[in-house]
């Protein structure tokens, strides 16, 4: 009987962590090195939905020129990924309702008419799952809420506006003095993204990395290197070009988050 009661008892134990884990399935091909967080400009990344398909439409964060959260991305150097590191494990809403108007506002779904949720569940099943060998990010509520976390401590708002890199529709910055202004502030280097539009460059991403104990740290390495004659810069940028960091807007094209959070809501409830 004693016999019966530790086989069953330890059966219990094992169902129990295998559910925690949620499957979690860890091999060398999801190993990585550290988390790239990057933080997109909304006009920018606006700019091209909409020329990828001119009836796209976009949503903006709620606070007027501030930059989104793209993600928190698990990155082995020197190359790409990994990604969905466990396919059982798929997004659920409900885990990350204490924190959606946060969300909706600061990590906010930029291209309309793909559904609020998707953005976030492309997140967090191929780059979430991965990041949840890490305790600080074993769950949806923790992972983006560290996202949000470093999203307020580390915003490229303040930083690049400390150095009187504003948002202007005409004005043009040079990729160092973009460089410049997070590697003084932070003391690390950054990847710096551009995008081209209609023959000129706009300022797309910035990322910053950090290590497993969840420090800052160089970008080195997951990104191709320019220079700019005075030194070498984590960018796709050319750094012979004048970089667009132009306004966020509101054409007519565009929808209100509010308008678009009751959509989505209606369309998962009707699902």
């Amino acid at each position: 009987m004693n016999k019966i009661f530790f086989v069953i008892v330890v059966l219990y134990v094992s169902i129990e962590n295998a559910q925690l884990t949620q499957g979690y399935n860890h091999n060398s091909q999801q190993e990585w090195d550290l988390l790239i967080f990057t933080q997109q400009w909304p006009e920018t990344v606006c700019k091209e939905w909409v020329h990828h398909k001119p009836s796209h439409t976009c949503v903006m964060p709620k606070k007027p020129d501030s930059w989104s959260i793209h993600g928190v991305w698990p990155t082995k150097l020197g190359t790409k990924g990994p990604g969905f590191c466990n396919r059982t494990w798929l997004f659920d809403p409900e885990q990350v309702r204490p924190i959606e108007t946060q969300l909706i506002d600061r990590w906010t779904n930029i291209e309309g008419n793909t559904g609020e949720y998707s953005f976030w569940a492309h997140e967090w099943n191929k780059h979430g799952t991965c990041a949840a060998v890490l305790e600080p990010l074993n769950s949806e509520l923790k992972y983006f809420k560290q996202g949000l976390t470093w999203g307020e401590k580390y915003g490229m708002s303040d930083i690049l506006a400390k150095y009187g890199i504003v948002p202007d529709d005409e004005k043009l910055y040079t990729l160092t003095a973009i460089n410049n202004a997070v590697t003084e502030t932070l003391g690390i280097n950054p990847s710096i993204q551009c995008r081209w539009e209609d023959g000129k460059e706009y300022l797309v991403e910035i990322r910053i990395c950090f290590d497993k104990n969840l420090t800052l740290t160089n970008c080195d390495g997951i990104e191709s290197v320019q220079d700019d004659g005075y030194g070498k810069i984590l960018s796709n940028c050319n750094p012979t070009e004048g970089i667009l960091y132009p306004h966020n807007k509101w054409p007519q094209k565009r929808i209100y988050v509010q308008l678009y959070k009751l959509v989505s809501w209606l369309q998962w409830f009707t699902l």
